[in-house]
């Protein structure tokens, strides 16, 4: 089965941000940069706001629709993120009525992590760059 890709508003703003900063890094891998990734899907997981459970009856948790791919080229490698979950757009951007029904989650909490944890994100990259002469 083919994975359906949905872009949320605030998710391609993020994901846009987080691409650009780790392609800055001098010497990025594609270990460094899934790592990052990584921290910031535990981060979303432990820490409020967690990622919420649907709200739609019979729908899988949006955490289990979370995915990470990537490019693992050794000249340009690239990483990407993102929810496989149609509905995650109005979840995260909170568009309509939604019921929070996991303690802990709200809205944008994505964009949110993202912006509290990017120093240590492109740490991680840093620390796991290659060294060029």
């Amino acid at each position: 089965m083919a994975k359906r890709y949905t872009y949320v508003h605030g998710l391609d703003k993020v994901l846009v941000r987080i691409h650009k900063e780790m392609m800055a890094v001098r010497g990025r891998t594609y270990k460094g940069m899934y790592a990052a990734l990584r921290f910031l899907e535990y981060k979303m997981d432990t820490e409020n706001p967690v990622v919420p459970l649907s709200n739609l009856k019979n729908k899988l948790h949006l955490r289990e629709t979370w995915y990470i791919e990537g490019n693992p080229d050794p000249i340009s490698p690239t990483v990407w993120a993102g929810y496989t979950a149609p509905y995650a757009e109005h979840v995260h951007e909170n568009l309509g009525a939604v019921n929070w029904t996991r303690p802990g989650s709200g809205p944008k909490w994505l964009q949110i992590h993202y912006d509290r944890n990017r120093t240590e994100m492109l740490m991680i990259v840093a620390q796991h760059a290659r060294v060029i002469p």
